[in-house]
């Protein structure tokens, strides 16, 4: 009678656990790969003279209306500077070509169209970019700044997407940004 008993509650005991378990349902997150982001490039940080002259390539991949994974052509590109980089900021300036350069003021200001990002100054480069075209954006300085492969931009575009904060190569500084 013990062997039955034993037997049964064993039996009783496997049908329970394979009903208990089969009622879970596997579920499988997948996140699907995205191309929707601009691209940011170090395309050159060289010694211009006495200079160090940075220049960066910003892309948009997918140009659209911002709908179904399209990207809107970018507006401005913004990106702050710590105190030691700003002090050695001598020029910015942007291209359409690569080739042909339009200063913009050094200024380091707060950006009101992105105060959803960041409330830190910025130094704007007022020009985005058109359809899948890259625009170039230089700046230089009068020393020398290790590269950050984790610096933070801001991307302003149409307003379905607004402001987003992008990470890229860009100038390597100790001290935090200026916010005040």
């Amino acid at each position: 009678m013990k062997h039955f008993f034993l037997k049964s509650f064993m039996t009783a005991a496997v049908v329970a656990s394979a009903f208990v378990l089969s009622s879970f349902k596997s579920v499988k997150n997948e996140k699907k790969p995205t191309a929707n982001c601009y691209t940011i490039e170090l395309v050159s940080n060289n010694v211009v003279g006495t200079n160090f002259e940075w220049t960066w390539r910003l892309s948009n991949p997918n140009p659209g209306n911002g709908l179904n994974e399209t990207l809107q052509n970018v507006s401005h590109w913004d990106i702050p500077l710590g105190a030691q980089a700003e002090a050695a900021l001598v020029s910015a300036e942007y291209s359409f070509d690569g080739i042909t350069w339009t200063s913009v003021s050094i200024e380091m200001d707060r950006d009101p169209s992105i105060k959803t990002c960041t409330t830190n100054d910025v130094l704007k480069f007022n020009a985005g970019t058109v359809g899948a075209e890259p625009t170039y954006y230089r700046a230089t300085f009068s020393r020398e700044f290790p590269v950050n492969p984790n610096a933070t931009s801001y991307i302003k575009a149409g307003v379905r997407q607004g402001c987003n904060t992008y990470y890229y190569s860009g100038v390597g500084i100790d001290a935090a940004p200026r916010n005040d």
